[in-house]
C-alpha cells in the first residue's frame, strides 16, 4: 500500500470516531436538556401548588377578619340603635337632664368597645328598668 492509502485510512478512522464522539456527545447533551427541561417543569408544579396553599391560608385568614368585622360592625349597630332610646329616656324622665353624664359615658364606652371588637355586656343603667 501506499502512503496515501494509509492517510486516508488514518483520515477515515479519525473521522468516525470525532462521529461517534460527536454522536455521543449529542446524544448526552439531549438527554441532559430533557431532563433539565423535567426538572423545571417538576419545579414550577411544586411552586404552583405552594403558592395555591399560601393563597388557600390568606383566604381563610381574610375570611375570619371579614367575620370579626362583621361582628364589630353588628356591635356598633346595637349601640347607635341604643342612642336615641337612651336620649328620649333622658329628656322624658329628666328634662333638666340631671343624670345625662353617667348614661352618656356609658353609651360612649360601649361604643369604644364595640369599635374594638369588645362583647358588649348587657345594659346596666337604673334608665333600663
Amino acid at each position: 500500500m501506499r502512503i496515501w492509502a494509509y492517510v486516508a485510512l488514518v483520515a477515515l478512522l479519525a473521522g468516525a470516531i470525532g462521529g461517534g464522539l460527536r454522536w455521543t456527545y449529542k446524544a448526552g447533551y439531549n438527554a441532559r436538556e430533557v431532563e433539565s427541561r423535567e426538572e423545571i417543569l417538576e419545579a414550577v408544579k411544586e411552586a404552583e401548588k405552594e403558592a395555591e396553599k399560601r393563597w388557600a391560608a390568606s383566604v381563610v385568614a381574610a375570611t375570619e377578619a371579614i367575620k370579626v368585622e362583621e361582628r364589630i360592625v353588628e356591635s356598633i349597630r346595637v349601640v347607635e340603635k341604643e342612642v336615641p332610646t337612651i336620649i328620649e329616656r333622658i329628656v322624658e324622665v329628666t328634662p333638666e337632664c340631671a343624670d345625662l353624664g353617667p348614661s352618656y359615658a356609658r353609651l360612649l364606652n360601649d361604643q369604644i368597645r364595640a369599635g374594638n371588637g369588645v362583647q358588649i355586656t348587657s345594659p346596666t343603667s337604673e334608665l333600663d328598668d
